[in-house]
Protein backbone atom coordinates (compact mmCIF):
# COMPACT_ATOMS: atom_id res chain seq x y z
CA UNK A 1 0.00 0.00 0.00
CA UNK A 2 1.38 3.39 -0.66
CA UNK A 3 1.66 5.88 2.30
CA UNK A 4 -0.81 8.79 2.82
CA UNK A 5 -1.12 12.51 4.16
CA UNK A 6 -4.45 13.17 5.06
CA UNK A 7 -5.74 16.60 6.51
CA UNK A 8 -8.35 16.70 8.77
CA UNK A 9 -10.47 19.32 10.09
CA UNK A 10 -11.30 18.43 13.85
CA UNK A 11 -12.48 19.29 17.27
CA UNK A 12 -9.90 19.74 19.37
CA UNK A 13 -9.95 22.22 22.16
CA UNK A 14 -7.51 21.48 24.34
CA UNK A 15 -4.43 19.12 25.61
CA UNK A 16 -6.81 16.70 27.05
CA UNK A 17 -8.09 15.96 23.62
CA UNK A 18 -4.73 15.81 22.33
CA UNK A 19 -3.57 13.32 24.33
CA UNK A 20 -6.76 11.37 24.03
CA UNK A 21 -5.28 11.14 20.57
CA UNK A 22 -2.22 10.02 21.30
CA UNK A 23 -3.10 6.89 23.45
CA UNK A 24 -5.81 5.80 20.47
CA UNK A 25 -2.96 6.00 17.75
CA UNK A 26 -0.02 4.33 19.92
CA UNK A 27 -2.88 0.77 19.18
CA UNK A 28 -2.45 1.71 15.26
CA UNK A 29 0.11 0.64 13.50
CA UNK A 30 -0.81 2.46 10.34
CA UNK A 31 -0.76 6.00 11.60
CA UNK A 32 3.11 6.79 12.04
CA UNK A 33 3.37 10.26 12.31
CA UNK A 34 0.80 12.85 13.00
CA UNK A 35 0.88 16.59 13.50
CA UNK A 36 -2.18 19.07 15.16
CA UNK A 37 -3.09 22.45 15.77
CA UNK A 38 -6.58 23.85 16.69
CA UNK A 39 -7.45 24.28 13.30
CA UNK A 40 -6.22 21.49 11.16
CA UNK A 41 -4.60 18.12 11.47
CA UNK A 42 -2.22 16.19 9.66
CA UNK A 43 -1.61 12.42 9.55
CA UNK A 44 0.87 10.73 7.78
CA UNK A 45 -0.53 7.00 7.44
CA UNK A 46 -0.89 3.76 5.67
CA UNK A 47 -3.02 1.07 5.03
CA UNK A 48 -6.07 2.81 6.94
CA UNK A 49 -8.96 4.78 5.19
CA UNK A 50 -10.06 8.44 6.32
CA UNK A 51 -13.18 6.71 7.25
CA UNK A 52 -11.46 4.22 9.58
CA UNK A 53 -9.95 7.42 11.34
CA UNK A 54 -13.03 9.37 11.97
CA UNK A 55 -14.72 6.11 13.10
CA UNK A 56 -11.93 5.52 15.60
CA UNK A 57 -11.56 9.08 17.22
CA UNK A 58 -15.71 9.34 17.47
CA UNK A 59 -15.06 6.26 19.74
CA UNK A 60 -13.40 8.72 22.09
CA UNK A 61 -15.59 12.50 21.30
CA UNK A 62 -13.23 13.84 18.94
CA UNK A 63 -14.63 14.38 15.20
CA UNK A 64 -12.91 14.93 12.49
CA UNK A 65 -13.55 15.68 8.75
CA UNK A 66 -11.36 14.84 6.25
CA UNK A 67 -10.34 17.96 3.58
CA UNK A 68 -9.82 17.47 0.06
Amino acid sequence: MEEQILIFRTSVRNARDIKHIAALFTLCPQIYKWNIDMEDWEIECQGITPTEISKALRAINIYAQELE
